[in-house]
């Protein structure tokens, strides 16, 4: 039984019946938020899937608007809306709730979950976070019921920029609940080496290391099928997929493309930026409008998955920009549809577990985020090679150690292990 929800695992939940295990999802019904994409529930949509009820503020806010009828408003409306909801809901996990808002959808949870496995005698539990919320369920959870639990991060609970703690009582409380998570699970799987080595620390050297796995991020050759052959756009095109935020700030990029332009301003009529997934009020546009560069860049909002996959397709330049204030890693599944489309990526980060990703696997270039000159560079290369036709993309889907199925694969062996050990 899996408790929480994400397209890492409902990748999981896709492949691991393939592997002799039938997973039963536990989520929350539909919440309040920007960015929906319906389609990715055919990864799941013949699995069993239980829907609660939660107190949590984007739960709260979709049946407010439900009653007052607003799912016929325009789509703007109801965009500003949910990005309202999910502001006041950061506020709101920030400061009164710990670890955060999921916290109220716990008792709806437990009391569905322990119905679950009594009547299907569920004999592992699956936790994935964030929210970290989700791995006190599940402890909860083991502890009444004594069924086995594997606990996995995508990102650091505490001591990295995924869970900022106002105050130290909020740090202390989080890293006492995360202490206590990594002591009573049964494995503990992390989206990165820097994010294993790290909760490793926090548990402590006399722990069972071996309990503590790494399982990255990847990406599904189904959502490729198709698409694989398709040509690049005319224009030298460059994209950017996914929100922008603090840690992906594209202020580096466009200064350095601003520069060019004014350079090499025979470039501009044959180049086209895009980026998707971008709120329409985001820090993108503000950048943009100060630079000049409205004009060109104009951010769309959320696609469903397979569009911007072929978004990838048509691209001869993937932006990616990572900039930390700390040493923890955020590899999303982004990063490895990057990767799987062959198309080279400009990822611009002071380094870090993906730049040596993309560098040993020959998959594009790195520059610092205070190289303008050099971020400038390397467009400029990149646009010349395009222009001379020599411009190469890797085979698509080849780096195959990344694929949905091979790490599935991995996750099934975890939990045949801990069953096979709770047996001896």
């Amino acid at each position: 039984m899996g408790m929480g929800g994400t397209q890492r695992s409902a990748k999981f939940v896709k492949y691991l019946p393939q592997h002799g295990w039938t997973p039963i999802v536990l989520t929350v019904k539909n919440v309040s938020y920007y960015a929906l994409d319906e389609t990715l529930n055919s990864d799941v949509e013949c699995r069993q899937i239980i829907r609660t009820e939660s107190l949590d503020p984007l739960r709260v806010f979709a049946r407010i608007r439900k009653n007052k009828h607003q799912s016929v408003s325009t789509s703007l409306d109801s965009n500003s809306h949910s990005r309202f909801s999910s502001i006041l809901n950061r506020i709101i996990s920030g400061w009164l709730l710990i670890p955060d808002s999921k916290i109220l959808w716990l008792p709806f949870a437990v009391a569905a979950a322990i119905r679950l496995i009594r009547k299907n005698k569920i004999k592992l539990i699956f936790s994935t976070s964030p929210p970290h919320s989700a791995h006190i369920g599940a402890l909860v959870l083991k502890l009444l019921t004594g069924v086995c639990w594997v606990a996995d991060f995508r990102d650091d609970w505490t001591g990295g920029e995924s869970q900022p703690c106002p105050t130290k009582f909020h740090f202390w409380s989080n890293r006492l609940l995360e202490k206590i998570v990594l002591k009573y699970s049964d494995a503990v799987i992390a989206m990165c080496d820097g994010l294993r080595q790290s909760l490793q620390q926090k548990q402590g050297y006399t722990a069972d290391q071996s309990k503590f796995v790494v399982i990255t991020n990847g990406y599904d050759a189904d959502d490729f099928a198709g698409l694989t052959t398709i040509s690049p756009n005319s224009k030298f095109t460059i994209t950017h997929c996914g929100s922008v935020s603090r840690v992906s700030d594209p202020e580096p990029f466009l200064r350095a493309v601003s520069n060019l332009f004014q350079e090499q301003p025979d470039c501009i009529t044959d180049t086209d930026i895009r980026f998707f997934g971008t709120d329409l009020f985001s820090r993108l546009n503000f950048l943009a409008v100060e630079l000049g560069l409205e004009w060109l860049i104009r951010p769309t909002r959320y696609l469903p998955h397979r569009q911007s996959v072929e978004q990838l397709m048509r691209s001869h330049l993937l932006l990616l920009t990572i900039l930390k204030t700390s040493d923890e890693e955020v590899i999303t599944s982004k990063v490895f549809e990057y990767l799987a489309s062959g198309r080279p990526i400009l990822l611009i980060s002071n380094g870090g577990e993906i730049a040596r990703m993309i560098r040993s696997l020959n998959r594009g270039a790195v520059c610092r985020p205070d190289d303008i000159e050099g971020i400038k560079r390397t467009v400029f290369r990149y646009y010349q090679l395009y222009q001379t036709g020599q411009i190469s993309f890797a085979e698509p889907l080849t780096i195959t150690q990344y694929d949905r199925k091979t790490l599935t694969k991995q996750m099934s062996i975890i939990f045949d292990q801990i069953l096979q050990r709770r047996l001896e």
